[in-house]
């Protein structure tokens, strides 16, 4: 979070930050819990485990915070749902493929960075 903070005080994009530490406490808590108790469809990725339902709602959940939070700043536009879904796209990814619990670090890291990057470029 100290991290977040650091990095877009300066720019004035404090949305990031709030996207990074929602995908993190929203989307992959509520991974966590979904894949625990309705996960029946399981896979692995560097000898983690995981299941479908888990990842799937990380990307229904990221996908959601990423989209209330731009479309709160910058209304309804192109860039604010391609980042969005590319976000969640990324967060998904970057937590199925974390090992040791880095995903704490590089889920909301990855996440803020990718949707800042996007709305940059777009």
């Amino acid at each position: 979070i100290g991290l977040l903070i650091v990095w877009v005080w300066p720019l004035q994009q404090q949305q990031y930050a709030a996207i990074g530490i929602l995908t993190m406490t929203w989307g992959d808590g509520l991974a966590a819990l979904v894949g625990q108790r309705f996960g029946v469809h399981p896979y692995q990725i560097w000898g983690e485990k995981k299941s479908w339902e888990g990842s799937l709602t990380m990307l229904v959940v990221s996908f959601a915070v990423c989209a209330g939070i731009l479309f709160g700043v910058q209304g309804a536009g192109a860039a604010t749902w391609v980042a969005a879904l590319v976000g969640a796209i990324a967060a998904t990814l970057l937590e199925s493929a974390s090992k040791y619990g880095i995903d704490n670090l590089s889920v909301p890291l990855g996440t803020a960075a990718v949707c800042c990057w996007l709305n940059y470029l777009l």
